[in-house]
């Protein structure tokens, strides 16, 4: 890949460079709590306020909690006439478990959904169809959550059934190693290019400091190391199993990952990197114990997820105020490996099918209401300047309470970010700029109807535990494992569940191009 605009910044996460909006002007949508959709929707609020349920996910703050039930609540009711109640879920309930009960059993509410749960909720009929009441009342997500095509992400068979919430840079965000920068260049490094330079950094920092962890967040990702294995595949995994070629934009085909050279490369590189430490030991026994390492400012990476490296800083220097953070993609940089962007890290909700008419207007407009604006976006993110946070002369942000409220990552938009004082020009500039080059996913608006192999998926997800991450970790010998693994694929339906996406995708695919 070319390094003139494919530089490594902080997964994502092709969102069109003209939506890119600097701290300096990201003020462009504030004032006015909303735009004209929420201003004309607060003429027409009459009567008794519509009850709107937000589940989300995670553990609610105390400070969350009387800022729900307060300050938001009433700013909500007094925009939009909309009588907001949130509540949480632990994660563990995500996709599953409680929050799939929740929408078999009826219950009304707006939760986080990703295109996979997406899809699997559709085919029950789980999710409303927000189309119509999306062309009311969205506007302000479209203008600053990413316009049609964010909005394509999340149709299926043309019809909108979630609404896009964030707005983050995020190209090749599963490509690129998260690294201490402060680490590297105490080292006597400026950077890293090659595989060599991570595996050196690292001996370099445990001379320094011994007993620092290599990976501490974001398990392995096979494709992070794509650009430096020995093939010309621009590996692209829209899922565990599948995989396609980036650089064939117009081919439709779809592989066994599993399967592939590309996949017996990068599990060879991670069993060397497991057995020199880079790897902790303890990563598939004890998964708590690697994120509170990276957390205490213990280790040196994270896999993929380009668009997190201000929210890692942010995390990390709670424990080590020194932390910073750099993304950087390994490996061959020539035009046959460009930077990648799925299009489809925006973040997203959706409402359970239940609702409807009117009350379903009121679940959009809170939506929408709470991206229409820098005033809105900072509510959420920061909640009340003076009490929780105040805004430097130059539009810095200086955070008075440490508890969460929205976490960070959920509506996140580069129109309306915010910088911590630490965060230097140079790295916002990188951010700024992240997209700039990358290339689309040519799966882009696709969503993987799961429901005609189902059994298969839960089959081959099993197997994939057991035989498959020991590999992928590099706990275990890929050569001396993977014709077992490979085995108990055919057996799960590998084949099967090969077969029917590669029909879903070919039509979809066939339909882009008409």
């Amino acid at each position: 890949m070319k390094r003139k605009k494919l530089v490594a910044l902080a997964a994502v996460l092709a969102m069109s460079a003209s939506m890119f909006v600097g701290c300096g002007s990201s003020g462009s949508g504030s004032g006015s709590a909303s735009a004209g959709d929420t201003a004309g929707s607060q003429e027409e609020a009459k009567g008794d306020p519509t009850p709107v349920n937000l589940v989300l996910y995670g553990e609610e703050s105390q400070r969350m909690s009387d800022f729900a039930q307060n300050e938001l609540h009433q700013k909500v009711e007094d925009a939009i006439n909309v009588d907001l109640t949130i509540s949480y879920l632990p994660w563990s309930e995500y996709a599953g478990g409680k929050t799939e009960l929740m929408l078999s059993s009826g219950e009304k509410f707006v939760t986080y959904t990703d295109t996979a749960f997406l899809s699997k909720c559709v085919s029950k009929g789980y999710y409303a169809d927000l189309t119509d009441a999306a062309e009311k009342y969205a506007g302000d997500l479209k203008k600053y959550c990413g316009g049609d095509e964010m909005f394509d992400i999340w149709k299926v068979d043309g019809r909108l059934y979630a609404l896009p919430f964030g707005n983050k840079p995020n190209a090749g965000e599963n490509y690129v190693v998260t690294t201490r920068q402060d680490i590297l260049e105490d080292c006597g490094m400026t950077e890293l290019k090659t595989l060599d330079d991570v595996e050196k950094f690292y001996q370099l920092a445990n001379e320094k400091h011994p007993g620092i962890v290599g990976f501490g967040r974001g398990g392995i990702l096979p494709e992070m190391v794509n650009g430096a294995i020995a093939s010309d595949v621009n590996v692209y995994r829209p899922n565990h199993f599948i995989y396609t070629d980036g650089n064939k934009q117009d081919d439709p085909t779809v592989y066994n990952y599993y399967a592939s050279e590309e996949y017996k490369e990068a599990a060879q590189i991670f069993r060397k990197w497991y057995q020199d430490g880079l790897i902790p030991d303890y990563i598939l026994s004890n998964s708590n114990q690697v994120d509170a390492e990276f957390m205490s400012g213990n280790a040196l990476f994270a896999a993929g997820a380009s668009y997190r490296v201000f929210e890692y800083e942010d995390s990390v220097r709670k424990a080590d105020s020194n932390a910073v953070f750099k993304n950087y993609y390994i490996g061959d940089n020539t035009d046959n490996k460009p930077l990648m962007s799925r299009g489809t890290y925006s973040t997203a909700f959706a409402v359970s099918a239940n609702v409807e008419g009117e009350e379903l207007d009121g679940y959009v407009k809170l939506i929408n209401l709470l991206q229409s604006s820098q005033e809105w976006n900072d509510l959420i993110l920061y909640g009340i300047e003076g009490k929780d946070y105040n805004i430097s002369e130059d539009g810095q942000l200086e955070m008075i309470n440490t508890d969460t409220l929205f976490d960070t990552w959920l509506p996140d938009n580069i129109n309306f970010k915010r910088y911590q004082p630490y965060i230097t020009d140079e790295q916002k500039t990188e951010y700024e700029n992240w997209n700039d080059g990358c290339i689309p996913q040519k799966d882009l608006g696709f969503a993987f109807d799961m429901t005609p192999v189902q059994t298969e998926y839960s089959q081959l997800q099993a197997v994939e535990q057991e035989y498959l991450n020991p590999i992928t970790d590099g706990v275990v010998d890929y050569d001396e494992n993977i014709d077992a693994a490979l085995k108990k694929l055919d057996e799960a339906g590998i084949d099967r569940f090969v077969e029917e996406y590669q029909k879903q995708f070919t039509e979809f695919m066939n339909s882009k191009n008409q």
